[in-house]
């Protein structure tokens, strides 16, 4: 049973990121088409933050009610 709940933790933090990275993908994909300086990264770590630090028991709530 333990390892079931640990791949359903698994699969909810990737999508948790995957959401995130879609989220933020237009607005950098804008700041690098204008400032195409290290963008990535940034992309990377603010999708990171977002997955982490999102309401996502309100983002739920919302999307699947």
């Amino acid at each position: 049973m333990d390892d079931r709940q640990e791949t359903s933790r698994r699969i909810e933090v990737a999508a948790k990121i995957a959401v995130s990275l879609a989220v933020l993908f237009p607005v950098y994909a804008l700041l690098y088409l204008t400032f195409p300086a290290s963008i990535i990264a940034f992309y990377l770590i603010s999708a990171g933050l977002l997955a982490a630090f999102a309401p996502w028991d309100k983002i739920k709530q919302k999307f699947l009610s």
